[in-house]
């Protein structure tokens, strides 16, 4: 098997991810597919600016999809979603697209970490 073709099966795009988003305290929860440099790219030049916000608005707007695939936003909710939502909720929202799985490892070195504080073994 060729490098490429073992890295597109266990890094490819073609698993879903379930996110969840504290909002104002009510669950905000989507479905997305794992983001691509392209995808990333896509969404600042659609975003028209170097503004964080647009951009995790255009990432949203991209991603974001319900239980059944399906996207959940079409691309003229941005306006929308630029007016109408709060600006650090759409910081939480950049967040969990971005930065999820960074978020869980660092989660799970802590647990380590406390273990190895209280005196019991890391290893296996």
């Amino acid at each position: 098997m060729r490098a490429i073709d073992r890295l597109l099966k266990v890094a490819g795009t073609d698993r879903k991810i379930f996110k969840e988003v504290d909002i104002r305290g009510e669950d905000f929860s989507f479905w997305m597919k794992p983001l691509t440099i392209a995808e990333q790219q896509a969404a600042q030049k659609q975003a028209k600016s170097d503004d964080a916000n647009d951009f995790a608005i255009q990432l949203l707007i991209r991603k974001a999809l319900d239980e059944n695939g399906q996207q959940m936003f079409q691309a003229d909710a941005a306006p929308m979603l630029r007016n109408a939502i709060e600006k650090s909720e759409v910081e939480k929202l950049l967040l969990a697209l971005i930065r999820e799985d960074e978020v869980e490892g660092e989660i799970e070195m802590k647990s380590v970490e406390g273990k190895a504080k209280k005196g019991e073994s890391t290893s296996s």
